[in-house]
């Protein structure tokens, strides 16, 4: 499945692409500010970016810039849409400088955008190797993104701290100490047991009723049940 970024502060247009873009079985997440846009574009390394010129926060060339000056992202497809010129010629001096590969006018035809978001990422089928999967029963992690999914579906995408225990309970068959956990994900023996029951309540908060009951309390820590 295509992971798509949308990154326009128009909700209503937003809404329109989830559902003709997620209709057509892409992944879709969603942006609404330039400054948003970038750091979700370093997250979730998406397949493809949609993204409009006239953001907040950051403006759509200050946040393509951004991306094209990180090495882990600058090969992301970009495809503009924006309503700022009527002068094709216009448009086209200011994104293709960037390394923009197509572009649109606003209001855009859902067909021609789903017909060129295909043939650009038919051309990038082999842009990057799949990542390495983890697992453990229906919970899968891939650490190149630090996604979780259960029953092939994801459901998460986590922060730093929260992968790697995580990673930590799908590594292992059974129980993981808490003093464990607290010396691989911290390194500090400062840290305390109420500093790791914390992260564990946000990290089955991001996993949601999909998967928060698979990280059982167990007697010395904790355990994922697959």
């Amino acid at each position: 499945m295509a992971r798509i970024l949308s990154v326009e502060d128009d909700p209503d247009l937003q809404h329109m692409l989830s559902l003709a873009l997620q209709g057509q079985g892409y992944e879709l997440h969603y942006a609404f500010t330039g400054r948003e846009g970038y750091e979700k574009a370093l997250l979730l390394n998406p397949d493809l970016i949609l993204a409009d010129m006239m953001l907040p926060v950051l403006n759509g060339v200050e946040m393509i810039k951004l991306i094209k000056a990180n090495k882990t992202a600058r090969d992301i497809p970009i495809i503009v849409m924006t309503a700022f010129s009527r002068d094709a010629s216009c448009v086209e001096s200011v994104v293709k400088p960037l390394g923009v590969l197509e572009y649109m006018r606003k209001p855009v035809q859902l067909e021609e955008l789903s017909r060129l978001i295909k043939r650009i990422l038919k051309g990038q089928a082999n842009r990057t190797l799949p990542s390495l999967l983890l697992c453990k029963g229906v919970v899968r992690l891939d650490p190149k993104f630090r996604a979780v999914y259960i029953n092939d579906k994801l459901v998460a995408t986590l922060a730093p701290k929260r992968f790697e225990i995580m990673l930590a309970l799908v590594e292992n068959r059974g129980e993981v100490s808490c003093a464990e956990l607290l010396k691989r994900v911290w390194s500090d023996d400062a840290e305390s047991k109420n500093t790791l029951e914390k992260t564990i309540q946000r990290l089955r908060e991001d996993l949601g009723s999909e998967g928060a009951a698979r990280i059982q309390t167990t007697p010395l820590g904790y355990e994922l049940v697959g």
